[in-house]
């Protein structure tokens, strides 16, 4: 018998969005299947939401972001769930696939007591799985999701403005600020080790304003300029963010940003005998998140949607499409949603922090386990360049 299953991206869009459609739509298609994609998100299962029929052919793989649009929408806190669940009822539909990050999940999962759903997993913060246990050896292969679908495309945007933006510090003898996204979760910033970043902030390490002046002051003197990438949730000993929006989402999330501007601030007044205009800052902001997808990141998300739509065939429900790293390479893998997402007493997800072995804590630096997991997203590390050697004469 034909099944109708629906699809809805959630969240925050990524450059494998597309291509997570693209590998149910082929799936579906394959199977026989209708696929129904809800525009924008949770709110297209809404009452006055808006949906379309998919087929592969509507679908570009390359293409970022999402041709279903996306919102943020919080079937939860409206008390909405239960008219959702009708909704998809009146439109037969025999099951859900959501893809977005924990949020999305989150919503998902409370849906998914009243209605057969699976998921596939899409964040560019990375923050959705399970570090690998912890001691002094780091096994690869148990990272629980070894990246979100959409993570590669972003993290390699961050190397990219870093290692460009290095050509304009050097002439200008500028310690530039950039700032990247991640409220809770280094991930992101940290793959700016591969933009040869001189010093990495993350959010799971509380900011030291006098230390980081110590640092810079002196790599400053050595070097002659300095690119510093900063995470947007950047917090202070207390455990608050030195900066954020009073503005909150629908799921009650303060929006950060603008950290860099602060810390440019904070270094400026700690570093008087530097000249002020040498202080710079560079938020990035929606530049991480557009763009075609990476090859790693696009043949990823085509297969664990592939994967997803597999699931609904064999009744594997409340399942999540994830990607895993193996001896074989890196694969996607279906897990219950209970592997993949942590718990807290009051039922909500918890995010999945960098872990702390990937990060050099002294040298605000990127670690050699932390190489060791971009090497299988990246390949090496680059050479970092060296500047000439001039031999400088006075007139």
């Amino acid at each position: 018998m034909s099944k109708r299953i629906g699809v809805l991206t959630g969240g925050g869009d990524t450059s494998a969005l597309n291509a997570t459609l693209k590998g149910i739509a082929l799936r579906a298609e394959e199977l026989g299947y209708e696929l129904i994609g809800f525009m924008q998100g949770w709110a297209g299962v809404l009452t006055g939401g808006s949906y379309c029929r998919l087929s592969p052919d509507l679908i570009d793989a390359d293409r970022g972001g999402t041709v279903l649009q996306s919102s943020r929408t919080n079937l939860r806190s409206s008390n909405k769930l239960g008219e959702a669940v009708e909704n998809l009822k009146k439109l037969k539909i025999d099951a859900l696939i959501p893809i977005g990050g924990d949020d999305t999940l989150s919503v998902g999962s409370a849906l998914s007591e009243h209605f057969t759903t699976t998921f596939v997993t899409k964040t560019i913060d990375n923050d959705v799985g399970i570090n690998c246990p912890e001691g002094s050896t780091v096994d690869y292969t148990q990272i629980v999701n070894y990246f979100c679908p959409g993570f590669p495309s972003a993290a390699n945007l961050v190397a990219k403005y870093i290692r460009d933006v290095r050509t304009t510090a050097y002439s200008h003898n500028r310690i530039i600020f950039v700032e990247a996204m991640g409220r809770y979760a280094g991930w992101l910033t940290l793959s700016s080790a591969y933009g040869n970043a001189d010093l990495i902030l993350i959010p799971e390490i509380p900011y030291d304003p006098d230390k980081m002046a110590e640092i810079i002051e002196a790599k400053y003197i050595d070097q002659g300029h300095l690119v510093v990438a900063v995470s947007e949730g950047i917090s202070n000993a207390d455990g608050n963010l030195i900066t954020e929006s009073a503005e909150l989402d629908s799921f009650g999330h303060a929006r950060p940003g603008g950290c860099s501007e602060v810390i440019a601030e904070h270094m400026k007044a700690r570093l008087p005998n530097l000249s002020s205009s040498a202080f710079r800052h560079q938020i990035l902001a929606y530049m991480q998140r557009c763009g075609s997808p990476t090859p790693i990141d696009r043949d990823t998300a085509i297969k664990a949607g592939k994967l997803a739509v597999s699931a609904i065939k064999n009744g594997q429900v409340n399942h999540v499409a994830t990607i895993m790293r193996t001896d074989e390479g890196i694969i996607p893998k279906l897990l219950s949603l209970e592997e993949v997402l942590k718990r807290g007493e009051d039922g909500h997800v918890i995010r999945r922090s960098l872990d702390a072995r990937f990060y050099d804590t002294e040298n605000f630096s990127i670690s050699p386990a932390g190489v060791g997991y971009f090497r299988a997203i990246f390949g090496d590390p680059p050479k970092t360049y060296t500047s000439p050697s001039l031999k400088i004469l006075t007139i």
